[in-house]
């Protein structure tokens, strides 16, 4: 069974939007509360406003054959008192959307579904749940890339075309022309910089996103197939999905490859984002995990492979 449909991260969503839900209704009480005290105007507006659909509503009733056009003057007057409720909270300091429900995510107003499937907060609710967390460092961001750490002429140009792919990358998401980017580099280049760069920019536009090490992608895997009540981490959740450090994790038979394998497939063969990175060369690469994995990894029709050779950030730092 995969985390989606679990019954622990079902009911970790159903609970994440209960909690959405009451906090809505706590600031709607306390701000009519507001209105009652303060504003004697808005509240005779708003009665108002009742009183006139209570009178609609009753008038539908007894006139069945009318229904429509009662409806949409109904419509029309109701617009008409709200346009005048929202003048004269302004009236007051007070914004026009004041009264107004407030959504911790305006896209799916708070309902977990958006587009016909569930929404990207929703998502990311449930990849912090599977992994206690995005995995993502909050600090590494393209604002705080230090551009000042590499000195040499061609190596600082260098970096700087990487850095400014990357970020273009990260906006261009999720309309990004290959889905897949593979950034291969020594330790200490910075590759994990603009990885979590890229996925905290990608986070802040609303979509969801997992940062996870090979190494413990791995062990999150053996810990399903030891206990098999446990819930499967579903690494097809996440709308970008990032693996860093591949080649530091275990090879445990053939659980490591057919994972790996199964996990880039099938989001390369729906299109969905992965970017990850390594330290090994693609003959390396080739020799540890074979050639199946490899193509996938190098696939011009997927992925967009980036040699990072510039010197090493993290000595410099020291």
């Amino acid at each position: 069974m995969t985390a989606i449909n679990s019954i622990a991260y079902n009911r970790l969503a159903e609970n994440e939007l209960s909690r959405r839900r009451t906090r809505s209704a706590a600031i709607e009480r306390e701000r009519r509360a507001f209105i009652a005290q303060n504003c004697p105007d808005v509240t005779a507006l708003l009665r108002e406003k009742r009183e006139m659909g209570l009178d609609f509503a009753q008038k539908m009733i007894e006139s069945p054959a009318s229904q429509t056009e009662l409806a949409a003057l109904g419509t029309q007057l109701a617009a008409q008192k709200d346009a005048e409720i929202r003048r004269a909270l302004m009236l007051h300091g007070l914004p026009a959307d004041y009264l107004e429900p407030v959504y911790t995510c305006p896209v799916c107003r708070d309902t977990g579904r958006s587009g016909g499937g569930l929404c990207s907060c929703i998502k990311q609710v449930l990849v912090e749940g599977m992994f206690s967390g995005s995995g993502l460092n909050p600090f590494q961001t393209f604002e705080n890339y230090r551009h000042d750490l590499i000195e040499e002429p061609r190596a600082h140009k260098a970096a700087e075309r990487i850095f400014e792919f990357c970020r273009g990358w990260a906006e261009d998401f999720p309309n990004n022309e290959l889905p897949g980017l593979l950034l291969i580099g020594a330790p200490g280049v910075g590759k994990t910089y603009l990885l979590n760069a890229i996925g905290t920019a990608v986070l802040q536009k609303g979509r969801s996103v997992l940062r996870v090490t090979a190494n413990k992608l791995v062990a999150s895997i053996m810990d399903s197939i030891h206990d098999p009540s446990a819930p499967v981490p579903d690494f097809s959740l996440p709308e970008l999905l990032i693996i860093d450090d591949l080649g530091t994790e275990p090879l445990i038979g053939n659980i490591t490859i057919e994972s790996l394998l199964s996990i880039i497939s099938e989001r390369q063969d729906s299109r969905r984002h992965l970017l990850i990175a390594t330290n090994k060369d693609p003959e390396t690469l080739a020799d540890e995990y074979g050639e199946r994995i490899l193509s996938r990894l190098i696939s011009p029709q997927s992925v967009r492979v980036i040699k990072v050779s510039t010197p090493s950030i993290r000595v410099m730092k020291l």
